[in-house]
């Protein structure tokens, strides 16, 4: 029997409850934009998204220098009792993502008792569904992020790691502020030379015991890598992600993915000769929670935009991509495949 919509339409009330029924929750994962790309779903994996509740902003305390108390002496020296100025605070604003969803009353009164009111719904979620995806992801890759934008990947992990700022301090002249940046040539990183390199990175620039195990590359990277792995018999997914739809790569206790720079609009995208790697213990993607908003940062009831005919849904995101340790992540800078 064919599906009809009359008692959709039969008010205005019942009408914008079918609304925001079907308002997005970005799959049946949920999660809200968290899922919808590679790198927070990975966060999400590996435990590093967290909500906040209150806050004036996100900040670390971070470790700058080793105490001066702390020596080796003979049995009459006298010992060093100094006080300490031990560490810097890293800040970040929440920063503010707005969407809505508009119902016009002409529009409600021309689809009122029709079937068709249904498609005309599911279209506003679909539009609303792929401008979210495409607006966070392209945030996360954005080179220089503007005043209203969330820190990206590139601001985070930068290639010139000895100037510029991080979370409000100079990174010049602080080392604790600095990623590493390797800026050789790796020119097949699928090959074992590649491999080779991609994990002495890895061990190069961890902390202590911790070590990037997020390594992002651009598409054609990717593919190099994977076929050689394929040929190889070497190659496994990483399940979790893999049921999100994400093609990845699990590499001991590292999951290696792509960011695809063939993108429209003038989204932003990973530098295709860039790869980064991520140490999630010490990247966090966080997130202000709002009792007035839905579980799928959605708004739970429409209103009236001025005296207009339109009334309105919205969508409301509160929070920043930050670390507490800068160090602990890299890029390298010249990476090719064959």
């Amino acid at each position: 029997m064919a599906e009809t919509n009359v008692a959709y339409a039969g008010s205005d009330a019942n009408l914008e409850s079918l609304i925001l029924h079907i308002l997005p929750d970005f799959g049946e994962h949920g999660d809200g934009i968290v899922n919808s790309n590679l790198l927070t779903a990975a966060l999400k994996q590996k435990g590093s998204v967290q909500n906040i509740t209150g806050g004036l902003e996100f900040w670390y305390g971070i470790m700058k220098n080793e105490s001066s108390n702390a020596q080796w002496q003979g049995k009459n020296d006298d010992m060093s009792a100094n006080s300490q100025d031990p560490d810097a605070r890293l800040r970040w604003e929440p920063m503010i993502y707005t969407n809505a969803v508009v119902l016009n009353q002409l529009d409600k009164a021309k689809n009122r008792g029709r079937a068709a009111i249904k498609n005309y719904l599911m279209t506003l979620r679909e539009q609303a569904i792929i401008t979210n995806e495409n607006q966070f992801n392209s945030a996360w890759w954005k080179t220089t992020p503007g005043t209203n934008e969330p820190s990206s990947i590139p601001s985070l992990i930068s290639a010139t790691p000895t100037t510029g700022t991080i979370g409000g301090l100079n990174r010049s002249g602080n080392a604790y502020l600095q990623n590493g940046a390797y800026t050789t040539a790796i020119t097949d990183i699928g090959s074992e030379a590649g491999i080779a390199k991609m994990i002495e990175l890895k061990i190069k620039y961890a902390v202590g015991r911790s070590q990037a195990d997020l390594i992002i590359m651009s598409e054609a990277n990717y593919a190099g890598l994977a076929g050689y792995l394929t040929t190889q018999r070497r190659y496994m997914n990483n399940d979790a992600l893999a049921k999100l739809g994400f093609e990845t790569i699990q590499q001991g206790n590292t999951v290696i993915g792509w960011e695809n720079t063939n993108v429209l609009g003038g989204a932003n995208t990973i530098n295709s000769a860039y790869m980064y790697g991520i140490n999630t213990k010490f990247m966090k993607l966080k997130h202000l929670t709002d009792p007035d908003v839905g579980a799928n940062g959605w708004t739970t009831k429409f209103e009236r935009i001025g005296r207009t005919l339109n009334k309105a849904v919205y969508y409301n995101w509160f929070g920043n991509l930050t670390t507490n340790t800068p160090r602990a992540h890299w890029v390298a800078t010249s990476v090719a495949t064959t």
